[in-house]
């Protein structure tokens, strides 16, 4: 009787161990090209937005150093520079918040995204 239990129990355990999912931590393989892709959109962000960041510091350091109108013409291009900015930026957020909400939506096309606006 006893045997049988410990029998019962070694398969019980036995089981129990070879159902456990292994653990994957560091064991994923290399990214996706969907993934890739998304990093290399990234990465082409940011060397813009570097960009960006490096002529605002040259027209702020134009406009500091300007004195009478030409204080007023540079100040107005500092504002025109960031105005532009701002709308260069807007355009792909929108298209990445647009493709989410689609990949939310199960794809089925639920959501469309928005046309792009002419430039100017």
């Amino acid at each position: 009787m006893k045997a049988r239990i410990v029998v019962l129990a070694a398969v019980v355990l036995a089981t129990v161990l070879i159902s456990r999912p292994a653990h994957l931590h560091g064991q994923q393989g290399p990214p996706a090209p969907q993934n890739q892709a998304a990093m290399a959109n990234m990465a082409g962000m940011m060397s813009q937005m570097h960009a960006n960041d490096a002529k605002l510091d040259e027209l702020v350091k134009k406009m500091k150093g300007a004195q009478g109108a030409a204080k007023t013409d540079a100040v107005a291009e500092v504002v025109a520079a960031l105005v532009e900015e701002r709308k260069n930026a807007h355009e792909p957020m929108m298209a990445n918040m647009m493709s989410m909400m689609n990949m939310m939506s199960g794809g089925m096309g639920h959501a469309q995204p928005a046309p792009a606006a002419p430039k100017k």
